[in-house]
């Protein structure tokens, strides 16, 4: 017999291993501890809730959390939170829980759904869920709906065979071409290196070096300056400014040799989008030896029009895309797309 327990961060060390020694096996993730406990306890809207599946000798078989995020908002308060770190050990999903002995129900949806619920009783949501496509049906039986986000996918290749390898949803077909588009840009970057200037007033600033400029009525995540630098750990990303606009930037994962370079979030005007931020930006790919630069441009942002523009002219493959979010929530003003400012942000949360 299994019991499901509801608590808040911080967990005991032994409870933050446990969890993960398992989340990390089932999803061939790599998280360290010290990391986790960042993302759990250290959110600037405070510590993450857990459900927990235990065992009657107390070890740790199942785990769900919601972490709170803090909004940017003029608007009424809320707490929207992200769903994650959501297990169940292979070998007690048929162990029934207790109080749920006549639940015909999964093990795992039990549990989150529990969560789930628990975080409405504290005023939590909405709450966003991101997981693989196969598993929507999954997220739709304990109330997420899908919230879908038309954008460009911008690519930059600077390392062609890890590229084809490497990038996700591909075909064998699209891998080639990959590959063929790739040595095409890592030549024109290798030429655009010896002759142009890096400089072009954009600079690389600390990640809570000043504020966003305020968001125009949009629902904005992560630009207060305490969400920034939780969000951003220095040592991960990097943040580009733009001497002649206070307020403009561009805060990018840094890459490794099996992942791109990858811009998270950003405000921009047209006048900040040319040749000098996308040569730092290539610069950083080839300092962390990435496979390249990739950018998603949602159709919401003011100046998704231009900005694709530019990167077609200076070399980028962009490419039309759908991404979907799935989202719980009681309040369906949340559903609608044009509420948010979409960036992958909230995509790329790799804890």
């Amino acid at each position: 017999m299994l019991k499901l327990r509801i608590v808040r961060s911080p967990l005991k060390r032994e409870e933050n291993e446990a969890v993960l020694r398992d989340y990390n096996r089932l999803t061939s993730s790599r998280i360290p501890v010290v990391e986790f406990e960042r993302w759990v306890q250290d959110s600037p809207a405070g510590p993450a809730w857990h459900a927990m599946l235990e065992t009657e000798e107390g070890r740790i078989v199942g785990h769900t959390s919601l972490i709170p995020l803090k909004t940017a908002f003029g608007g009424p308060t809320f707490v929207p939170a992200k769903s994650e770190y959501s297990f169940v050990h292979e070998d007690f999903r048929s162990t029934p829980i207790e109080g749920f002995e006549n639940v015909k129900r999964a093990k795992f949806l039990i549990l989150v759904d529990q969560l789930f619920q628990f975080g409405l009783t504290q005023g939590w949501g909405p709450y966003f869920v991101s997981t693989a496509s196969a598993n929507y049906p999954l997220s739709r039986r304990v109330g997420c709906r899908a919230v879908e986000l038309p954008l460009w996918e911008c690519l930059f290749v600077l390392r062609p065979g890890n590229a084809a390898r490497h990038t996700a949803n591909l075909s064998a077909k699209q891998r080639a071409a990959l590959y063929a588009a790739g040595m095409s840009q890592w030549a024109m970057s290798s030429l655009a290196s010896l002759v142009l200037s890096a400089n072009g007033g954009i600079r690389k600033v600390p990640i809570g070096a000043e504020l966003p400029s305020p968001s125009c009525g949009q629902i904005a995540l992560f630009e207060d300056l305490a969400s920034l630098e939780w969000r951003y750990p220095e040592e991960q990303y990097a943040r580009f400014a733009v001497d002649s606009a206070q307020g403009k930037y561009v805060i990018a994962k840094r890459g490794s040799d099996r992942r791109y370079l990858r811009v998270c979030q950003w405000e921009l005007g047209e006048g900040e989008i040319g040749t000098g931020l996308i040569l730092h930006l290539l610069k950083q790919a080839r300092e962390d030896k990435a496979m390249g630069i990739r950018w998603a441009i949602y159709d919401g942002d003011p100046v998704a029009e231009k900005l694709v523009g530019t990167l077609r002219k200076l070399g980028f493959l962009c490419a039309r895309r759908v991404r979907t979010m799935m989202v719980h929530t009681k309040s369906p003003e949340f559903l609608a797309p044009d509420v948010w400012k979409v960036n992958d942000s909230l995509f790329s949360f790799d804890p």
